[in-house]
């Protein structure tokens, strides 16, 4: 009796990544990362943008554009297999390929760590899959997955040079600091306001100095995605160096896996390191951070949460015998008093504008590096005069005792003689009060004065305007 044949079917089919674009002006610039799978029996036989390869991918496609009838061109397709050479335990001279599969996914973890914007077409759609990016980068992100790596390193993110002329006063910073740490010197504080250019400046000491390993930690976390921006800036022809942190650049362990000739800089909250249990915290994390050998910590806005007993604790577990330290800070009043003349650089508001003033005189012709800041005014008021028992013996306004707070009912505890402050701004006098004229109340009708501090806002009306004064009964400056 004859029987029928069996017919066998692939029992393996292989991930593929497409990427594709639409030519219109909704999607211009941006490029669409997407996976499906097709049939294959040998690896070799399917090379990047073979036929069986896209039409894998345009089957796929497909499904979600052809109802719309909207019209796409296929730029690229790949396996999304990553093949690694391991030896025969059995016999050790002959290699044998693990296969391990990847995701789209993957990819596009690669390109959110390394900065690429998700495109967003509006506020009710988000596309997941759509990157304002072009073709090379999502080729770089695709080698970078199979290299087992998560993130796209500085010169393969930025391959056009980025030129960075540092001004006058940056240049000294730099200059001094360097100098200072090869000296032997471990810490330097620049005392620079807003608009100095700290981070550009610090990544630039870390450059110069080649330094394998550093790490900033600020207690503005969100200023993160700022210090990545400015990273790429500087790093882009150092292939070397590499970012990194919890959800930006390249993860820590695969940076330290690579070994001596990784240069990083990486990126932590305070807050997160204060929460570990190594440093007197509730939870088991960032074990790995503490246990390095840093060359240098950078501690951004170093006036705000280091000289609690938290903080002070993660600087000694950070800090070993030859780790230099770079405060940055516009307001470290509460740090001065722990530094040398010759470790503290300043820059100041009037500095800046006597430079910008004085440029065009000292440098007939030249290109003014200051002509693009704008015009400040500084007003000031003598409130050591007008406010005596809040004054030492120099007229220096203590800000901390006059906004102090009652810990046990949340009150000022010299309420009146802020709500007399407050007062003083609308009274009529030839200082010219800020808000003393229909005028001057006019011109300041949107102000916002904000003293920072973790208490819940208290809210005073003077005249057209609100004055929300963030109280604490430490640490607290006036703006």
């Amino acid at each position: 009796m004859a029987t029928e044949t069996p017919a066998f079917a692939a029992a393996f089919n292989a991930k593929v990544i497409y990427v594709f674009r639409i030519n219109d002006a909704a999607h211009d610039g941006c490029l669409k990362i997407g996976e499906t799978s097709c049939v294959c029996q040998d690896f070799n036989a399917l090379p990047p943008n073979c036929p069986e390869l896209n039409a894998a991918a345009h089957k796929r496609i497909a499904q979600y554009t052809q109802a719309a009838a909207i019209a796409y061109e296929l730029v690229h397709t790949e396996l999304a297999q990553s093949f690694t050479q391991v030896a025969d335990p059995q016999h050790k001279q002959q290699l044998n390929y693990q296969v391990r599969a990847f995701s789209d996914r993957d990819v596009h973890n690669v390109l959110l760590r390394s900065g690429i914007k998700r495109k967003e077409f509006d506020l009710k759609h988000h596309a997941n899959e759509w990157f304002v990016c072009n073709l090379a980068i999502v080729k770089q992100a695709i080698a970078a997955v199979k290299a087992g790596r998560t993130a796209l390193d500085a010169v393969e993110s930025n391959p056009e040079p980025v030129s960075i002329q540092f001004r006058p006063e940056q240049q000294e910073a730099i200059a001094l600091t360097i100098k200072q740490f090869r000296k032997g010197k471990g810490q330097m504080l620049w005392n620079a306001k807003m608009r100095f250019g700290k981070t550009l400046s610090a990544l630039e000491v870390v450059k110069e100095l080649n330094l394998s390993r550093t790490i900033i930690i600020t207690h503005r976390p969100v200023v993160n995605e700022g210090w990545f921006d400015d990273f790429h800036k500087i790093f882009w022809d150092s292939p070397q160096f590499a970012y990194s942190s919890k959800d930006r650049g390249e993860s820590l362990a695969v940076l330290e896996s690579k070994g001596q000739e990784q240069h990083y800089v990486y990126f932590a909250s305070l807050q997160d390191l204060r929460g570990s249990s190594k440093v007197g915290g509730d939870f088991v994390k960032n074990e790995d951070v503490f246990a390095l050998n840093w060359d240098m910590v950078i501690i951004d806005e170093a006036h705000e949460g280091t000289q609690t007993s938290l903080g002070q604790s993660v600087l000694k577990e950070l800090l070993h015998e030859h780790t230099k330290v770079l405060y940055l800070s516009g307001t470290p009043f509460n740090l001065l008093e722990g530094f040398k003349q010759d470790e503290v650089f300043t820059w100041d508001y009037v500095a800046e504008q006597k430079a910008k003033h004085e440029w065009d005189e000292i440098h007939q012709g030249d290109f003014n590096p200051y002509a693009m800041l704008p015009q400040l005014n500084l007003y000031t008021y003598n409130l050591g005069k007008l406010f005596a028992q809040y004054a030492n013996s120099e007229l220096a306004f203590n800000f901390n005792e006059f906004f102090k707070v009652d810990a046990a009912t949340g009150r000022l505890v010299h309420e009146k003689d802020v709500q007399a402050f407050l007062d003083l701004l609308t009274k009529s006098s030839a200082r010219n009060y800020p808000f003393s004229t229909p005028q001057f109340r006019d011109i300041f009708r949107h102000t916002l004065w904000v003293v920072p501090g973790d208490e819940l806002p208290q809210t005073y009306v003077c005249g057209f305007t609100v004055l929300t004064l963030l109280l604490h009964s430490v640490n607290t400056a006036f703006f």
